[in-house]
Order: structure tokens, then sequence, then C-alpha cells
């Protein structure tokens, strides 16, 4: 009886919307249970209401949770926020590399991940946002040169 059990919770797994399973990732690279304010998140209740979230025709446009106690890596699934305009993560304990696949938020404006503890070079596909308007980098670890792609 599991084993006919599985099939069903792989599809409804795969048929989550993309822009819950890239929350859902940060959620669970970045201590979720220990944020300051997870009100709302992992539960059934619309993006909307998630707290730091901002919806806008059913895709994700904000993501807003500096100084929210997040600590760990970013997850490469934020590249899958489509519509995102405004990422502020800034003045958390987030470590690791900015992941490449932020390169393609094609309607990225604005970016903010002061003040934490991101280490290795600025990805140069960050340069590929056309519509990046702010870009707030400092108070990090990063090494190298600013990639000419962000001229």
């Amino acid at each position: 009886m599991l084993g006919s059990l599985l099939p069903a919770a792989d599809s409804r797994a795969q048929a989550l919307p993309p822009d819950k399973v890239a929350l859902s990732a940060l959620y669970n690279t970045t201590g979720g249970p220990n944020w300051n304010n997870n009100q709302n998140w992992l539960s059934n209740k619309p993006l909307e209401e998630w707290y730091g979230v901002t919806v806008q025709n059913g895709r994700v446009t904000g993501l807003i949770l500096s100084r929210n106690q997040l600590a760990g890596p970013l997850p490469s699934a934020l590249g899958k926020l489509a519509d995102l305009r405004q990422l502020d993560l800034g003045d958390n304990q987030l470590t690791g590399s900015i992941p490449s696949e932020l390169g393609s938020l094609a309607n990225l404006e604005w970016l903010s991940l002061l003040a934490n503890q991101l280490t290795g070079p600025i990805p140069p596909e960050l340069g590929k946002l056309a519509d990046l308007g702010w870009l707030s980098l400092s108070g990090n670890e990063l090494t190298g040169p600013i990639p000419s792609a962000m001229g």
C-alpha cells in the first residue's frame, strides 16, 4: 500500500509552483526555523501571506528578509523567481558564494546582499541584469575584480 502512495506524493511535489519551491529552498538552506520572523513560511497560506514576500499576478515580485537571522548558503533555486524585482537579504549571516543563477532574474531592479559573510567572486552573470538599478554587496568577504559585464 505504501508503494501506491509514493507516486501520488511525487506528483504533488512536482506540481508545486516554482516560486514556492524556490522560497522553500531558501527557508531550508538558511535556517528558516531560527529566523526572527518566519510567519506562514512553508504553510498552505498564499505566498503573499508569507513574511517578507510580495506577490503580483500570482508570482513573487519582492523578497525582503533583511535583518531576519538568515544563516547559511543562498540556494541556486532563487534563480527560478522569474518575476522577482526586489531581493533584499542584507544584514544576515549568509555564507558561501553568490549563486550565478541570480543572473537569470531578468526583472530584478534591486539587489541587496550587504553585511553578510558571502565569499568568492561576484558572478559575471549579474551583468545580464539590464533592469538592475540598485546593487549593494558591501560588508562581505567577496574576492576578485568587479566583472566587466557589470560595467
